[in-house]
């Protein structure tokens, strides 16, 4: 029996539909490919020291998608793998939220039927642990398998790029709704009113813990509705951009951060990232 390992994912997550389009675009021609994933690479990354031209498609994008099962194929015959036609055809006819949905199905299915079951394994555990700790854990369960610390971590950035984890403190935790949601299959939405109502109670609990201001933060509050609804962040994002922020029955007020933080949201030209809820 051939033993299962973690793959080394070394592309980033959210530049994968970029790069599937120059790869459609581009089939047949690999020298253009390679080109135009290396200018892609350059143009997006931040890195001081950058990979080569030979070895943005060769050593970062080729390995990654191949272990994604994105593309097949070597040189002038790499190609789109049904699952890579699939992913580019929900970013392009449903952009980034119906990419990111079909994406986390398709990576919990490889995590259990071609990797060690990372994301399993988080949910056996139940709890927030360390990265440390679920290192040795996989190690113990998985003797055979090669699982670095490096490979782990980047694994873990597209789980959370995926809303499948979150990760904070040192901290890795499943989470879990999204996870069991993605995994059955199950597509949850919210009347404008349940969203409200949800979004209410939760503030509520929240504020509950809480002297002075009323704001809390988004990502906590989008945490919890998602947690108690099991709906995605992205659905959540959504929502709380489209709903009305004024009625006879409650008032939203966002407001943006004194410094940049992560997880908030966009809205107009403005970045938000704490809310008050008023009932009227």
């Amino acid at each position: 029996m051939t033993s299962k390992h973690l793959p080394s994912l070394k592309a980033k997550p959210e530049l994968i539909p970029l790069v599937l389009q120059r790869i459609r675009d581009n089939i047949g021609n690999y020298k253009k490919m390679e080109r135009e994933v290396a200018a892609l690479l350059q143009e997006k990354s931040q890195r001081i020291k950058l990979p080569t031209l030979r070895n943005s498609f060769r050593a970062v994008v080729g390995p990654s998608f191949r272990h994604l099962q994105l593309i097949r194929g070597e040189g002038d015959n790499v190609i789109l793998m049904p699952a890579g036609k699939k992913l580019l055809d929900k970013y392009e006819s449903e952009g980034e939220g119906g990419f990111k949905k079909y994406f986390a199905q398709h990576f919990i299915r490889l995590d259990r039927d071609e990797s060690i079951g990372v994301l399993f394994e988080l949910q056996e555990l139940r709890e927030p642990v360390s990265v440390e700790f679920l290192l040795k854990h996989l190690r113990v369960k998985n003797p055979d398998s090669q699982i670095t610390e490096d490979r782990l971590r980047k694994f873990l950035l597209y789980c959370n790029y995926l809303s499948l984890v979150k990760l904070g403190d040192g901290k890795v935790e499943l989470r879990k709704s999204q996870f069991e949601n993605y995994l059955h299959g199950i597509d949850v939405k919210l009347s404008p009113g349940e969203f409200i109502d949800t979004l209410t109670r939760e503030y509520d609990k929240l504020r509950s813990g809480i002297h002075g201001s009323p704001y809390v933060a988004i990502p906590d509050i989008r945490d919890s509705v998602c947690e108690v609804t099991g709906i995605s962040l992205d659905y959540f994002n959504e929502k709380l951009k489209n709903i009305p922020k004024e009625t006879s029955q409650y008032l939203i007020h966002l407001t943006e951060p004194m410094q940049r933080k992560p997880g908030g949201i966009r809205l107009a030209d403005k970045y938000l990232y704490y809310i008050a809820v008023y009932k009227k």
